[in-house]
């Protein structure tokens, strides 16, 4: 009896441990009012008190072996730190050519000048992609492309969903003071707000609505996936791709996704697209749908009627069991078998939509 009074009363400690060091460490971020909740219900793609994708999406398939992720898995890192270009912000600020310019800053983080309107993608620019340090999940460089502080203003951010590696804390807190607006789907405002953003500088959107902001249309768009930054919100907060729309050119950014009709319905009726920039990275048969596999985001850029793919989603962070190096080797491979052209840039190059380098020189080897 006392054994089991001992054992008791450590389920009860670790309990009441975990909800203290959920309720107060800020990674955690905030759950959606009952208001909010309210509003969500009237929602068609929110049923039974939580968000849905158009289309049946297990989060775990048959797949799933536990066991198979602590097994010795080749190359699942660089051999040592990745060193991005060092990203000349005077120059890709500045408006002369009058073009669209993009710099990847490794996972699925951009930073895009659209005719002198500066707009960051997940920008994910912490070390880890966790609430707490892991070094299993550590990033790959200790550098990224630009200092934060260099940069005076950011017009837009938009975020896809509010996982540890797109939705991060610590960059919110240095970044929040430079950004004229956030631009995210319904929920995450309240991670927003409760990191110290102004409630007017958030825009929250549910599919198929849009915002300008001056002659840039940011259109969120569904996605095939799941949201939830703690044990008990899952999908409490919506996830999405984004279509970028200006007369200088059109971008889609799929967020995280797994392979869908979405695409070829957003390709027919927002395409199409000059660059597609593709969750292409930590994909596993065990959650084959809400990633893709390289050869599903080739598939997803011709279904988008994209000219150009970047795949994304790797790059920085091992959250799966494939090689660092898979995603672009294999875009590499079948791209030009199934005639889609691709872009795939160092981390930290500029990129002009106009005069786009084509991929041809394997950047990674450099790191393996």
């Amino acid at each position: 009896m006392k054994i089991i009074k001992i054992i008791l009363l450590i389920i009860l400690g670790l309990a009441v441990f975990i909800t203290l060091f959920i309720n107060l460490n800020p990674q955690f971020g905030s759950n959606p009012s009952y208001i909010q909740k309210e509003l969500y219900s009237t929602f068609p793609n929110h049923i039974n008190g939580e968000f849905k994708n158009h289309e049946p999406t297990k989060l775990f398939t048959e797949e799933m072996d536990m066991g198979n992720f602590f097994k010795d898995h080749p190359h699942l890192i660089p051999s040592k730190d990745i060193t991005p270009n060092n990203l000349d912000l005077d120059f890709f600020k500045s408006n002369e050519d009058e073009n669209i310019k993009l710099s990847w800053l490794g996972h699925s983080a951009f930073v895009i000048n659209v005719s002198g309107i500066i707009i960051m993608l997940d920008p994910m620019l912490g070390q880890y992609a966790a609430p707490v340090p892991m070094p299993s999940l550590k990033r790959y460089s200790k550098e990224i492309a630009f200092e934060v502080d260099d940069i005076d203003r950011i017009d837009v951010v938009v975020y896809s969903h509010d996982h540890y590696d797109h939705l991060d804390y610590p960059t919110i807190k240095k970044i929040k003071n430079k950004v004229g607006l956030f631009i995210v789907p319904h929920g995450l405002g309240n991670h927003l707000t409760d990191w110290g953003v102004p409630e007017k500088s958030i825009i929250e959107l549910n599919w198929e609505e849009s915002k300008y902001v001056e002659q840039v249309e940011f259109v969120c768009l569904p996605a095939r996936h799941f949201s939830g930054r703690g044990p008990f919100n899952r999908n409490s907060t919506l996830w999405s791709s984004w279509a970028i729309k200006s007369e200088k050119g059109k971008i889609y950014f799929s967020g995280d996704s797994g392979y869908g009709k979405h695409l070829k319905k957003i390709g027919n009726e927002h395409g199409p697209f000059d660059v597609t920039l593709i969750d292409c990275g930590q994909y596993n048969k065990a959650w084959e749908y809400s990633h893709m596999f390289p050869d599903q985001a080739i598939d997803a850029s011709i279904d988008l009627r994209g000219e150009y793919l970047i795949p994304i989603h790797w790059g920085a962070f091992t959250l799966s069991t494939h090689a660092w190096t898979d995603p672009p080797e294999d875009v590499f491979k079948l791209a030009p078998l199934k005639g889609q052209k691709i872009i795939l840039p160092e981390i930290g190059q500029i990129i002009n939509l106009r005069k786009p380098v084509y991929g041809d020189e394997k950047w990674w080897e450099k790191f393996n």
